[in-house]
């Protein structure tokens, strides 16, 4: 059976767990789809008014993720949104390194796109930031990225308490003039929005309350198109009137990316999304799960859910009536390979006092053969032991001679050292002046500016340029020779 929450969401596995709440991928009975679900106990004040927060936003739009149902049960109330699961820009650029400049840019305009929205309805969201920004896990294909976490977001007809000093948002990526108690408005939005592009660009980078400095712009900017990078400084402005004031224009002065231009990270490696959850258990998705608990199991609590005690939501010893009885026989593999606490009694059980049919075979007694060479092994061990104590002690009928021969051996590791550092310098002073000898980049150094059909060197195959107009180009292969197009 499986732990279905007021009637609805049936638990399939745990995703994540924190101190007041929990969100598991779960199974909507209504809309009949795999969902997120957050459960959270109703006492937890602070989180509760976030949750009543979130599930009031709710809009339809491909590049924002917001609640679509939600419900309450004993103490615990649950809310429902969609899953997406291919990871956040955060976990992106932590573990695949920082984003070539052209896959910025799409990050960037989806972005802008979902704000645009949330603005137009008179939403601010004020928690603009990398690790709310989450991938459809679409492998290589163009990305899809969805802005979540409404749980601050504040509407414009809101009653403000700006004069008890509580400031909203996270630290380096709120606009300077929040820490001066002013008036939520779109283009704390956006300038967030230029801090994760310079996180994108740069990969985790040291952020501080207040502006940025001219000295650390020009760093983070360094190699930047100047399309792109006045886009970004303009974003960034210290002062209010100075910066962007709608995600729309904002988006007009952005560089265009062809849909289907091949994205990258920034050492050229293909920006790829992939799923970060484990496969689904064989009878998970989309069976039809009983709502009341099976003849002598008992469902888990609804505070060992949102605590995220349990790690599964439905009980392996039940079959789905949809898939069959593969579940019953007791394995201990749960969602993704985790174990869930059985007693090995599967076909193949390995626990240690496993009660399956091979599980005996492998705890006994040693056998009089296991004695006998684990003595040797014991000896063996003991006169090596020796060996090496006497060597570095200096004890023992042979001490000198093992002096010697230590000795020996680290003259001749220094030497090996010494002689290997001076064939690399050797060898990196021949291939730097070999290098310099070569082609030359065909690409303009200060702006990369290129036209379609413009010539570019061997060297240049896969470096990205930028049109009068503000069009990626990429240097490519043809027929008469590379080329930019």
């Amino acid at each position: 059976m499986a732990d279905v929450i007021v009637g609805r969401f049936a638990l399939i596995d745990l995703i994540a767990k924190g101190g007041s709440g929990s969100v598991w991928r779960a199974w909507d009975q209504k809309t009949q789809e795999i969902c997120a679900a957050k459960v959270l106990r109703q006492r937890d004040s602070a989180d509760l008014m976030r949750f009543v927060r979130e599930k009031g936003v709710s809009f339809d739009h491909p590049h924002l993720l917001t609640p679509y149902g939600w419900g309450a049960e004993d103490e615990h109330v649950v809310i429902a949104m969609p899953l997406v699961s291919g990871g956040t820009l955060e976990s992106v650029v932590k573990k695949q390194g920082k984003l070539a400049e052209p896959a910025v840019v799409v990050v960037l305009e989806q972005l802008l796109d979902g704000l645009a929205h949330i603005h137009s309805e008179g939403w601010i969201h004020r928690d603009v930031k990398p690790a709310n920004i989450m991938f459809e896990p679409r492998g290589r294909a163009w990305p899809h990225s969805r802005l979540a976490d409404f749980g601050i977001a504040v509407h414009e007809t809101d009653v403000r308490f700006t004069h008890v000093g509580m400031v909203n948002g996270t630290p380096g990526y709120m606009a300077p003039e929040l820490f001066a108690m002013a008036e939520p408005t779109p283009s704390h939005d956006l300038y967030a929005a230029g801090v994760v592009a310079l996180v994108a660009l740069n990969g985790p980078i040291k952020l501080h309350d207040g502006a940025f400095r001219p000295d650390e712009l020009n760093q983070y900017l360094r190699g930047v198109t100047p399309k792109l990078s006045a886009v970004i400084r303009k974003l960034l402005a210290a002062q209010p009137e100075e910066r962007y004031q709608d995600a729309q224009s904002v988006r007009r002065d952005l560089p265009r990316v062809p849909r289907g231009y091949p994205l990258t990270l920034a050492d050229g490696t293909p920006l790829e999304f992939t799923d970060t959850l484990p496969p689904l258990p064989p009878n998970a998705p989309g069976a039809r799960r009983p709502e009341r608990p099976a003849p002598g199991v008992s469902a888990s609590s609804m505070e060992a859910i949102r605590s995220g005690r349990v790690q599964q939501g439905f009980s392996a010893g039940s079959a789905s009536p949809q898939t069959g009885p593969q579940w019953a026989g007791g394995l201990t593999g749960g969602p993704g390979g985790r174990a869930t606490g059985g007693h090995g009694g599967g076909p193949q059980g390995t626990a240690p006092g496993g009660h399956g049919p091979q599980g005996s075979s492998r705890v006994g007694t040693p056998t009089a053969a296991g004695t006998r060479t684990s003595t040797q092994q014991g000896t063996r061990s003991q006169g090596i032991t020796g060996t090496i104590t006497s060597t570095l002690t200096g004890t023992g009928p042979d001490a000198g001679r093992n002096r010697s021969t230590l000795m020996a051996v680290a003259l001749g590791a220094i030497a090996a050292v010494v002689l290997g550092i001076i064939v690399a310098v050797v060898l990196v002073m021949i291939f730097d002046s070999s290098g310099s000898a070569g082609a030359t980049s065909s690409i303009d150094s200060a702006y990369a500016l290129v036209t379609v059909g413009q010539e570019c060197v061997p060297e240049d195959v896969g470096v990205i340029g930028l049109t009068e107009d503000g069009h990626y180009l990429s240097c490519a292969p043809t027929a008469d020779g590379p080329a930019f197009g």
